[in-house]
């Protein structure tokens, strides 16, 4: 039997020059989401680095070029397909990114498409990928839920309590339209809070559940969310293998924790 999995991302760690500069690159130019932490576009799951302060200059060392490549890669890419890697080339030099080598197609291995681009410091970053559904998939759509929306009334409280229930960071640059809040989880999926239209919809005390979140502790997340006005519904529900309970916010949203 194979073991359960354990590790659900990985950070590059790329010692830069500036890290005030090289943050506003990668969050400016790039369009990653940056934290004292980490920063990453889509995710912990996509395209993460751990972007830190070198000692020395010279311990800025990004790659050099393999044996007969031209450009030393520091990270690799993947996309899903070409009109995702356009659309992403067209937006990085409209903010005026370092492109280090255009769009080249390489007849092998797809064939294969891929660009790169060169932050401050000189570390490439290709993007690339072949085109059309991997693995031969007969669907158009991905087996992946890439977001789930919460109707909410008061958008700056609801984004305050679930940054805090889910242990979130909560930048400005999340915020579109005046209405939309959306956190980016660390598996990929988007959380969206959304409040347009919803100062007199009354609130809904039976809905379904929404989604499901994960504790190492049940008892220590009953008590978490509560502090935090979440009521808890129906107790927690115990199996062999599993407990779990549901909490509703105020809006009427309903969520699983399950341990």
């Amino acid at each position: 039997m194979s073991s359960p999995k354990a590790i659900g991302s990985s950070l590059t760690v790329f010692l830069v020059s500036d890290l005030a500069q090289s943050q506003a690159n990668y969050r400016d130019v790039l369009g990653f989401s940056v934290t004292d932490w980490w920063a990453e576009r889509d995710g912990l799951s996509g395209l993460a680095l751990k972007l830190q302060q070198a000692a020395k200059p010279e311990d800025v060392r990004p790659n050099a070029p393999a044996a007969g490549s031209s450009i030393g890669v520091d990270v690799y890419a993947y996309v899903d397909n070409w009109a995702q890697l356009d659309s992403m080339i067209k937006e990085f030099k409209e903010k005026g990114a370092h492109i280090a080598q255009e769009i080249v197609t390489y007849p092998d291995g797809g064939p294969w498409k891929e660009f790169i681009v060169r932050d401050p410091d000189g570390y490439a970053i290709a993007f690339g990928g072949v085109d059309g559904r991997p693995g031969g998939r007969r669907s158009p759509l991905k087996p992946h839920i890439g977001g789930v929306t919460l109707w909410v009334r008061d958008l700056d409280t609801a984004v305050e309590r679930y940054a805090k229930l889910l242990d979130l960071n909560v930048s400005e640059h999340d915020r579109y339209f005046g209405h939309l809040h959306v956190f980016k989880l660390e598996n990929g999926t988007d959380l969206t809070l959304d409040s347009n239209g919803m100062e007199n919809v009354p609130v809904n005390c039976h809905g379904p559940v929404l989604f499901s979140v994960h504790t190492d502790d049940i008892y220590a997340a009953r008590e978490h969310a509560e502090s935090l006005g979440f009521k808890v519904v129906y107790g927690i529900a115990r199996h062999p293998g599993m407990s779990y309970f549901n909490i509703r916010d105020e809006d009427g949203n309903v969520i699983t924790v399950i341990q």
